[in-house]
């Protein structure tokens, strides 16, 4: 859904006269209606003390009384906004950490503002932004138990939204990652952050993961059936690869619905198999044996990734999304993730860049000869029958345009 600039709030807190200015004119210039001015951390403050919390906050770092980085820190705590820009002109390996630290804060980082600001850059970044549902639920009130969770299983609530995965050198669709939602009654779509660590907890993560299968496998089937061969990719729980059995069960799903295994992908995060070594690589050993494609996600965010790629037979890495975003204007990212592209392609993998976002990523992503890409630019997650409308849209806008400067 295209996003109304009027409808959003913005607030600018910037200490230099002339880039406040500047800020304020290209925002009312993009349509922004609902607009306030801060000249530091602590006008600012007082400003969102006494209202309602507001969309998004475009600050500057290096700024008198209270710093960009003390600011952030109040932001997040006293739940003013809910996603901020970084504006500044000082180093981007601080920058990247102050971005790290708002989010490790809870906060969305939409991305960064170089000086002086560009108003295609801006409006860019607000496009990003994701208006909250009003009907949402807060995570703290999302209190879950495991008959709550078993009875949603017995009413087949847990459902499957895709997000497409293209080349990145043609667009093409060649694979769908497979993204579990609970369609509560109540709450409507509810995340997987918030029953994942409960099912793993009580043993139920087994069923779910089965019946996700079913349904991934059925789609494929789909796909099949109607002349497309398009892979798709379910997250696997490090506690699902300690049962050894799985790569048998699987390979006779697979069978009796006559899909090449290949085109099942299974995606194991590399933090995630550190316990129960051993089982967990006789499972993925066995897994790569019948022909299953194994990916391994947010590459390089853990601590072990090079030892996960010596042991197990990935036949494809994914770039977290942390690397990717703002990449063309980080030297430090850019050379990470050109290193794994080339790390993967000696390894005769395939590479996945997640989390892409802006038209600038994509072509950066194509100059490093990166092969596939997924994110908000290409299509957020979404129901199956929504697929073909989103493939026709996607297929239009193909070839994608040069990205703006």
């Amino acid at each position: 859904m295209t996003i109304n600039l009027a409808d959003l709030s913005i607030m600018v807190v910037e200490d230099h006269q002339f880039q406040r200015v500047v800020a304020e004119q290209a925002l009312k210039g993009l349509g922004v209606e609902n607009l306030r001015l801060a000249n530091n951390g602590n006008d600012a403050l007082r400003q969102l003390a006494s209202s309602q919390p507001i969309d998004i906050v475009i600050c500057d770092l290096d700024m008198p009384e209270m710093d960009g980085v003390q600011f952030i820190r109040h932001l997040a705590n006293e739940g003013f906004v809910r996603a901020v820009i970084v504006a500044s002109a000082l180093e981007p390996s601080l920058i990247r950490t102050v971005e790290d630290m708002a989010q490790e804060h809870g906060l969305r980082v939409l991305g960064t503002l170089s000086k002086p600001l560009s108003r295609d850059r801006i409006r860019e970044l607000l496009m990003l932004y994701s208006a909250p549902d009003s009907a949402a639920h807060p995570v703290s009130s999302l209190h879950f138990t495991k008959e709550n969770l078993q009875e949603a299983l017995d009413d087949n609530q847990f459902i499957l939204h895709y997000q497409p995965k293209v080349l990145v050198q043609s667009g093409r669709l060649v694979a769908l990652e497979a993204l579990c939602r609970w369609s509560h009654p109540d709450m409507g779509l509810v995340g997987p952050a918030h029953f994942i660590p409960l099912m793993e907890s009580t043993g139920l993560i087994h069923e779910l993961t089965q019946r996700l299968i079913d349904q991934a496998l059925k789609q494929l089937r789909n796909n099949l059936d109607n002349n497309k061969a398009i892979a798709i990719a379910v997250n696997m729980s490090p506690v699902v690869l300690t049962d050894t059995q799985l790569p048998d069960e699987l390979y006779k799903k697979t069978r009796a619905l006559t899909i090449e295994p290949e085109l099942l992908t299974l995606e194991i995060t590399e933090s995630t198999l550190i316990e129960n070594a051993a089982r967990a690589l006789e499972t993925l050993a066995r897994l790569k044996m019948k022909g299953f494609s194994l990916s391994i996600d947010d590459f390089g965010t853990g601590y072990s990734s090079m030892q996960q790629l010596n042991r197990i037979p990935f036949s494809e890495l994914k770039i977290d999304r942390s690397f990717v975003q703002s990449a063309n204007l980080d030297k430090t990212r850019k050379a990470i993730i050109e290193a794994n592209i080339n790390l993967a392609h000696t390894l005769s993998m395939e590479t996945v860049a997640e989390g892409v976002e802006t038209l600038a990523e994509w072509h950066l992503l194509s100059q490093l000869h990166c092969d596939m890409a997924q994110g908000f630019l290409i299509g957020k997650p979404m129901a199956a029958e929504d697929l073909p409308e989103w493939e026709r849209q996607w297929t239009e806008k193909l070839p994608l345009p040069p990205a703006s400067s």
